[in-house]
């Protein structure tokens, strides 16, 4: 049923995985998509099925799950022709999604993560907000649920707050634990400072991990391009996270034209820096 080969895309939010999506769409064989729900309906599947109701005893086969996972996966995507498929849910570099990918359907995932300061994920939301003061972004609603004022402080605690799905918290938390543990090997890292400054570089690494070929340059093709990126689905961020522009592009890569500390203040700002534990710590004398 399945002629498509899948991959994932997560990481942390506002670290550049948008646009390293639409530069991978510049590949007529590959199709990143926006955020996507299917993480989340296959978590509620297998929740279904781990709680082994009255049916599934009276009729249960082998088979049957990995079955309905593939149909699923492959039902979502049945309308796009490409034959590489990444989908992007903050939830695939979890360790229960590796290790239910690798139990079930006898798979490895290869799950592309894009990365960045903490401190610079945190104030980019925070630009967001502050430009669009007519609306009530999800974290201000959370804080005002919480009778809490809306200040940049509890904006800060509450997007790392781990308890909240798909907070900075939560994925930081989530991508530390797959990192540190034995699914390592699963996850490709890709900062979003190398993706601005060496895109080339990146986008070979990516070929090499997912193990695809590369975008042919030959002809009057001349393989990802990184001066004219364009959206292919935009998505109303307004409506469903309270942040218009969330997802926007500018047609070039470029570096952020502010810095974490000036947004944060010197208190959040040192409060959030050096979390990133991906990357060597440096000595200390």
């Amino acid at each position: 049923m399945e002629a498509k080969k899948f991959f994932y895309l997560a990481g942390l939010p506002r670290t550049g995985s948008t646009v390293l999506g639409e530069i991978l769409n510049q590949n007529e064989n590959i199709h990143v998509s926006p955020a996507s729900p299917l993480s989340e309906i296959v978590s509620e599947v297998l929740t279904k099925w781990r709680q082994n109701t009255v049916t599934l005893k009276a009729y249960k086969h082998p088979e049957q799950l990995p079955n309905v996972w593939r149909g699923i996966r492959a039902g979502m995507y049945q309308h796009r022709p490409e034959s590489c498929i990444i989908d992007k849910s903050w939830a695939w570099h979890m360790n229960d999604a590796i290790d239910s990918t690798r139990d079930i359907l006898g798979e490895e995932m290869k799950v592309i993560c894009t990365v960045d300061d903490i401190a610079d994920c945190l104030a980019s939301f925070i630009m967001l907000i502050r430009a669009n003061p007519d609306y009530i972004s999800y974290i201000d609603d959370y804080l005002r649920n919480m009778r809490l004022e809306t200040n940049d402080a509890n904006r800060c605690v509450a997007m790392m707050d781990p308890k909240i799905a798909t907070s900075v918290g939560w994925c930081y938390e989530s991508l530390k634990q797959t990192w540190l543990g034995k699914n390592r090997n699963n996850l490709l890292l890709i900062e979003r400072a190398d993706l601005v400054h060496s895109p080339q570089a990146v986008i070979e690494k990516i070929y090499s991990f997912l193990e695809i070929p590369e975008l042919a340059t030959w002809g009057d093709n001349q393989g990802h391009y990184f001066d004219s990126i364009e959206k292919e689905i935009t998505e109303d961020d307004g409506a469903a996270y309270g942040i218009p522009n969330l997802h926007k592009l500018g047609p070039k890569l470029r570096d952020r034209s502010w810095k974490a500390k000036d947004v944060l203040g010197n208190q959040l700002f040192f409060k959030y820096k050096r979390l990133e534990f991906w990357r060597p710590k440096k000595r200390s004398f």
